[in-house]
């Protein structure tokens, strides 16, 4: 469990005034040691945190990390999320500049507990997150960095996905877009002004998507009046076939069968099940990984399924998907209130 975990706003800009932004992607990771002999600490660390993710046929890792010493520990300020390694005593700018990411009384707590983790939003500039692991030992900083692996990448994974929505309303939604859809279909997602709708109801089928370009990435969302939504969730030869008639009626594409991997999720506090895989165009010599959500809606009898689409050949897609599904994670079915 975590020693300690502390939601603390840092002393960088907290206000949305496009200023300050920190740079590069929300895979980028600075991992900062205060002593170079926690480095093979930070390794293990990240070999448990950065599980490789498989698109198509290429792996990729789920971050891109950086690890800087006590001397470089500066660098970190210029990246989207950042893990500080803090020895208590160790000293030099790499201490003291964690010390000054929290209240006296909150790193005194830390430092009479024998430490902890603590998160910290916009401590240098805004759209930033960093993660305090903090210790007196550096056997028990290691230790708490091997127990707590899953949790650290849950918080980072949190804080994208809500600091990609933040960037996304700070730049602007395409509201006239987002209320046709609630108004006609009774459902909500938050569609950032650069996405623009691609098809809508063709020849009749119940579905719509939207894109954008450069490279092409897009959402589909198709429905299915059903009898019991929630129980068509055991049933995935069902899904799989509204899957594969949506990849039919909206994007002229088969799917390959050999790279299915099924998991349960959740989108918008509801339980669903998510269905990764690749497809290929019957149109063009190509193609390109999905991910798509089966969320039932019994309050209106339908199946939805919200499918995620990349096609950036000989590019890396976790970066788009990591984007794409931080939009699916705002679909829902009754319409948040402001």
């Amino acid at each position: 469990m975590l020693t300690a975990s502390l939601a603390l706003t840092g002393c960088g800009i907290d206000s949305e005034k496009g200023i300050l932004m920190a740079a590069g992607s929300y895979g980028d990771v600075a991992v900062v040691v205060t002593d170079d002999n926690l480095r093979p600490a930070a390794e293990r660390f990240l070999t448990a945190l950065n599980t490789p993710k498989t698109f198509v046929i290429k792996p990729e890792t789920i971050y891109q990390p950086d690890i800087f010493g006590p001397d470089r520990w500066d660098l970190a300020k210029g990246y989207k999320n950042a893990i500080l390694l803090v020895r208590i005593g160790d000293g030099g700018g790499a201490e003291k500049a964690a010390r000054k990411l929290v209240s006296k009384e909150a790193w005194e707590r830390l430092a009479a507990g024998g430490g902890g983790v603590v998160k910290v939003n916009d401590p240098w500039s805004t759209y930033q997150f960093v993660i305090l692991v903090v210790s007196r030992d550096r056997n028990m900083l290691s230790s708490l960095l091997q127990k707590n692996a899953d949790k650290i990448r849950t918080l980072i994974d949190d804080s994208n996905r809500d600091r990609i929505l933040r960037r996304n309303r700070y730049d602007g939604l395409n509201n006239a877009l987002m209320d046709y859809y609630w108004d006609r279909y009774g459902l909500f997602l938050e569609i950032p002004a650069v996405f623009t709708q691609n098809q809508l109801e063709p020849d009749g089928y119940a579905g719509l998507e939207i894109m954008q370009n450069g490279p092409s990435r897009g959402i589909s969302i198709v429905w299915k009046k059903v009898d019991d939504p929630a129980a068509m969730l055991n049933d995935r030869q069902a899904l799989l076939e509204m899957r594969r008639t949506m990849g039919e009626k909206l994007h002229n594409e088969e799917l390959l069968p050999s790279t299915f991997v099924w998991e349960d999720a959740v989108i918008g506090g509801v339980e669903c099940l998510k269905l990764e895989g690749s497809w290929n165009s019957n149109v063009f010599a190509g193609g390109g990984p999905f991910w798509c959500y089966f969320i039932p809606d019994p309050g209106t009898g339908r199946m939805f399924c919200l499918d995620l689409l990349v096609y950036a050949p000989n590019m890396d897609k976790m970066n788009y998907f990591r984007r794409l599904e931080a939009i699916a994670s705002t679909f829902a079915t009754s319409r948040p209130q402001p």
